[in-house]
């Protein structure tokens, strides 16, 4: 699902970018595992904010970032020239990688407007290494309730009837066989309920 107006003037303006760098980024750094990554995977690129800050703090060796939106994937070249970073044009749940291909994947925030979002997981499972990681953060049906979350509901345009809750994002990825590691639900200053998580394939000790 494509960003409406509001959503694309949120999601595009140096505050969110702060947000992203100053907030968001600093929970992730400290649930990850600190491992080193060959092959990386962003989905949901966007203009290529968090693609930065990925390169600069987990430095993986090559960096894929994609999404759905040809004038964002326009927009992320634009502000990205590290040659080790490739932007491509791609569905989440539906990726074109093969089987057991990325050491980690990342997610900011785009699993909840996918209407399939399950078929999404299972994409994100079979295309990473047996080893590999998952590292998101990610918005839920109760992002969207009381205040200000109904107000949200209003301004932006999601698969409302189709999201997943926080217990079904985690039972969703337990179902398909991935260990969570590390969680934390934070609602900052009572303005959007979210929740960063990382995980692994539950046979990897």
């Amino acid at each position: 699902m494509l960003m409406n107006k509001a959503e694309f003037l949120l999601m595009n303006n140096p505050l969110r970018a702060y947000i992203q760098e100053k907030y968001e980024l600093p929970i992730l750094l400290g649930m990850s595992s600190g491992r080193s990554y060959s092959n990386a995977l962003e989905i949901g690129c966007g203009n290529g904010n968090g693609t930065r800050l990925i390169k600069k703090n987990y430095r993986p060796g090559k960096l894929i970032a994609i999404d759905l939106d040809e004038k964002m994937i326009a927009l992320a070249r634009k502000n990205n020239t590290d040659p080790a970073v490739e932007f491509v044009v791609m569905d989440a749940s539906g990726l074109k990688f093969p089987d057991n291909f990325f050491d980690v994947v990342f997610d900011f925030g785009i699993i909840h407007h996918i209407p399939n979002w399950r078929e999404c997981l299972r994409e994100l499972k079979r295309v990473l290494k047996p080893d590999g990681e998952l590292i998101l953060e990610e918005l839920a049906r109760e992002s969207f309730r009381g205040f200000p979350g109904s107000l949200w509901r209003r301004i932006l345009v999601h698969p409302y009837k189709d999201m997943f809750t926080f217990g079904q994002l985690v039972n969703g990825l337990d179902e398909i066989g991935f260990e969570i590691t590390n969680r934390k639900i934070s609602n900052p200053m009572g303005l959007l309920q979210h929740i960063s998580l990382t995980a692994r394939m539950k046979d990897i000790q």
